[in-house]
């Protein structure tokens, strides 16, 4: 891939009589201090998919699980550093840390360490509810619950505060070398938001339910807005691409890893025995629409905003189903059971049937699960999947037109 640097749709802004040349004694601007928050955030994903991993193999653990402790770990790194650097500025800010700061009940710090802050407070305050949580209702092994969707939100949090501080680094990079190394950690910002979206979305995404509209319509309401906005705002040239390849690439990574650690269910009742930790399927090929988003926007710029939204969307949803289509029928399949690909992996809790290399349809009102539908029915629900798609990448488009000016 090329890293030519290039504006997106939303060109750079101009230097201002606020612009300060960086130097030694700047800490808020500091690839140090950026660089940490943005292995922070990929610490908590990575951290997420192997606690949903644990979950899926060994059942509900105790707040101190090693996936637990990762999680922990990094959003407190994130945290702590971005206090720091909050201090710091405020009493003994130089004349470049003050220049890329807010001030916020008289304290200055970067926009995105203040939204660190408060996704860290966030991730902490989700912990004793998750227990409360457990001990009122009992044991699960639920991804979608109140708990889990509290330190989803600090997660996001600490990751839209990393994604503030690498878009304003690039944003104010001077220098090829610069540019380029700030755009690239932009776009693995990108990367790790998309990761962690894959991560949310997982109990609709099985290869087994990637024939039926609402995969469609789920993936396209939710990942254009990061697409749309990393194309418009990012300086590679291609800046959805670049994210989506990063994205990937994590994921494919931890299921390679995480099938070579050796574990067992421990909680009843087990349909599915196991003896190493459940590896997530292949990844999503996100790097096909994301290539169709990059192609759209270096073809529509200045044309009207919601014009550009609709051919995004039906470039998203087409390229999407045209990958992922035939795919999923070969993840179906024998040959696909293989490290890699981890085609066949269910959880502990499953009860393993002939349905295995089958697609799923609708569930019923008795969790019944139908056939996909076809015809009609089908193409009504990918024109449904085109229309959120196109709404998520008018979003997506105001999204990255407010991160292009983005400096503190």
């Amino acid at each position: 891939m090329s890293t030519t640097l290039e504006p997106g749709l939303a060109p750079a802004p101009a230097a201002t009589s606020a612009t300060v040349a960086p130097t030694r004694a700047d800490v808020a601007t500091s690839t140090a201090y950026i660089a940490t928050v943005l292995a922070s955030a990929a610490g908590i994903v990575i951290g997420l998919l192997w606690d949903i991993s644990w979950h899926m193999t060994v059942g509900r653990d105790t707040f101190w699980s090693p996936p637990h402790m990762l999680e922990y770990a990094s959003g407190l790194a994130a945290g702590l550093s971005s206090g720091y650097v909050v201090l710091r500025t405020t009493f003994a800010g130089s004349p470049g840390d003050r220049a890329a700061s807010v001030r916020f009940w008289g304290f200055r710090g970067p926009l995105g360490a203040w939204i660190t802050i408060w996704g860290t407070f966030a991730m902490l305050l989700s912990a004793p509810f998750d227990d409360w949580w457990h001990a009122a209702y009992g044991l699960d092994v639920k991804i979608v619950s109140p708990p889990h969707m509290v330190l989803l939100l600090g997660m996001l949090g600490i990751l839209v505060g990393a994604i503030c501080l690498t878009v304003s680094a690039q944003n104010r990079a001077q220098g090829a070398r610069q540019r380029t190394r700030d755009a690239w950690m932009y776009a693995a910002s990108g990367g790790i938001l998309c990761f962690i979206l894959a991560c949310a979305t997982l109990e609709y995404s099985w290869p087994n339910e990637q024939h039926a509209p609402l995969y469609y319509q789920v993936w396209g309401a939710v990942f254009p807005v990061v697409l749309v906005a990393y194309a418009s705002a990012g300086r590679l040239r291609w800046p959805a691409t670049a994210a989506a390849l990063v994205y990937m690439g994590l994921w494919l990574a931890m299921g390679i890893a995480l099938r070579l650690v050796p574990a067992e269910p421990l909680l009843a009742p087990i349909y599915n025995p196991r003896t190493y930790m459940w590896p997530p399927y292949f990844p999503v090929w996100l790097v096909v629409p994301a290539l169709g988003v990059d192609l759209v926007l270096q073809r529509t710029r200045g044309r009207d905003a919601w014009l550009v939204a609709l051919a995004l969307g039906v470039t998203f949803v087409a390229l999407h189903a045209a990958a992922q289509w035939p795919w999923s029928a070969f993840m179906l399949t024998p040959a696909a059971r293989v490290p890699v690909l981890n085609g066949g992996e269910f959880p502990y809790s499953t009860r393993i049937g002939p349905w295995i290399g089958e697609f799923w349809g609708p569930r019923s009102a008795t969790n019944g699960i139908g056939t996909p539908p076809v015809g009609v029915e089908l193409a009504r629900g990918l024109a449904i999947a085109m229309g959120l798609a196109a709404l998520s990448s008018r979003l997506g488009l105001a999204w990255g037109r407010w991160m292009a000016q983005v400096r503190r």
